[in-house]
C-alpha cells in the first residue's frame, strides 16, 4: 500500500513563499531607496567602517563652512589692507608734493584724511568680529582721534586696545594656521608717524603754504620715514595674501577629501539596480512557484484516494 504524506512538502511550500515575500519585499525597499539599507543593521560587518565614514564626512562639512566663512573673512581683510596702503600712499604723495613745490597746500587734508581711512580700516569687521581684533575679535582694537587729539598725547597707548595674540584657526587635521595681525601690529607705525608730524607743527608752524628752509628739510626727511612704514605694511599685506592662498588650497583639499569619502560611503550605501532588478524577478518567480505548490497540496487529503 502507498502511503500518502504531504507534511514535509506542505511545510517546504510555505517557507517558500515566506522567503519570497521576504526578498521581495527587501528587493523592492533597495529599488525604491538605492540604499542597501535604512539603518546600519542591515550592514552587518561593514556597519562600524561605514559609521566612522559618515561621522569624518560631517566632521569634513563642518569643516567646509568653516573654511567658506575664512574665504569671505579674507576677502574682507584684503580690501581694508588696501584701502590702508592706499592711505599711506596719499600721505607719502602729500608729503612728496610738498617737498617739490617747497609748499604745504592741502598737506593737512591729505594727513587727515589718511588716518581717518586708517581708522575705518583697523576696525573693519566681517560677521560681527574685528578682522584685527586678535584672538579676542570683538569691539574696536583702534579708538578713533583727530591728529590734534593725538597730537595732545605722550603717545598712542591708549588708542589700541589690547586684543590678545593673533588668533589661530585649525584648516586641516594636525594643521593650523594664524590669521590676521592685530590692528596695532599693522597699522600703529603709520599712525604714530602722523602725530609725530602734527606734534611738530605744534612746536615749529603748520607745513601749510610756503615752507620754511625748516620745514622743508623736516618734511624732506619725513619720506624715507614714510617708505619704510610703506614697505613694512605691503609686506604684512603679501603675508596676509599667502595666508587667504592657504585658505583657498584647504578649501579645495577639503572638498577633495569630502568628494572621495561620499563616493566611497555610496558604493558601500547604494544598490546596484541591475542587480536589485535580477534578485526581484527571482524572489518573484520563487514566490509564485512556491505558491502554486502550495496551491496543490493544501487540496490534497485522504478523502481525495478513499472515494
Amino acid at each position: 500500500m502507498t502511503r500518502v504524506a504531504t507534511f514535509n512538502q506542505f511545510f517546504g511550500s510555505a517557507a517558500g513563499i515566506a522567503m519570497g515575500q521576504t526578498n521581495m519585499a527587501k528587493a523592492q525597499e533597495q529599488a525604491s531607496t538605492q540604499k542597501v539599507s535604512n539603518d546600519l543593521q542591515g550592514f552587518g560587518i561593514e556597519a562600524g567602517r561605514l559609521l566612522s565614514a559618515k561621522t569624518y564626512a560631517e566632521r569634513l562639512d563642518r569643516r567646509a563652512e568653516t573654511l567658506k566663512g575664512l574665504e569671505a573673512r579674507a576677502e574682507v581683510e584684503a580690501t581694508a589692507l588696501d584701502s590702508a596702503q592706499a592711505a599711506v600712499q596719499q600721505a607719502r604723495d602729500g608729503l612728496a608734493n610738498a617737498a617739490a613745490n617747497q609748499n604745504g597746500a592741502g598737506l593737512k587734508a591729505a594727513l587727515e584724511q589718511a588716518l581717518s581711512i586708517i581708522d575705518t580700516a583697523a576696525n573693519a569687521q566681517y560677521n560681527g568680529e574685528a578682522i584685527f581684533g586678535g584672538e579676542w575679535g570683538y569691539g574696536e582694537p583702534f579708538i578713533p582721534a583727530s591728529l590734534d587729539t593725538l597730537a595732545t598725547q605722550p603717545n598712542t597707548d591708549a588708542n589700541w586696545v589690547d586684543t590678545g595674540r593673533n588668533r589661530t584657526v585649525m584648516i586641516e587635521d594636525n594643521r593650523s594656521i594664524e590669521l590676521s595681525r592685530t590692528a596695532e601690529d599693522l597699522f600703529r607705525p603709520f599712525v604714530d608717524l602722523l602725530r609725530s608730524i602734527r606734534v611738530w607743527e605744534n612746536a615749529n608752524g603748520p607745513l601749510a603754504g610756503r615752507l620754511t628752509t625748516a620745514q622743508l628739510t623736516y618734511v624732506q626727511g619725513l619720506i624715507p620715514q614714510i617708505a619704510t612704514v610703506q614697505t613694512n605694511l605691503i609686506d604684512k599685506a603679501a603675508e596676509a595674501g599667502g595666508t587667504a592662498k592657504q585658505i583657498e588650497m584647504a578649501v579645495s583639499t577639503n572638498d577633495a577629501k569630502r568628494d572621495t569619502l561620499l563616493a566611497t560611503i555610496g558604493d558601500q550605501e547604494n544598490v546596484d539596480l541591475a542587480e536589485v532588478a535580477a534578485r526581484l524577478s527571482a524572489a518573484q518567480t520563487q514566490y509564485q512557484a512556491s505558491a502554486a505548490i502550495f496551491g496543490q497540496l493544501k487540496d490534497l487529503n485522504l478523502l481525495q484516494y478513499l472515494r
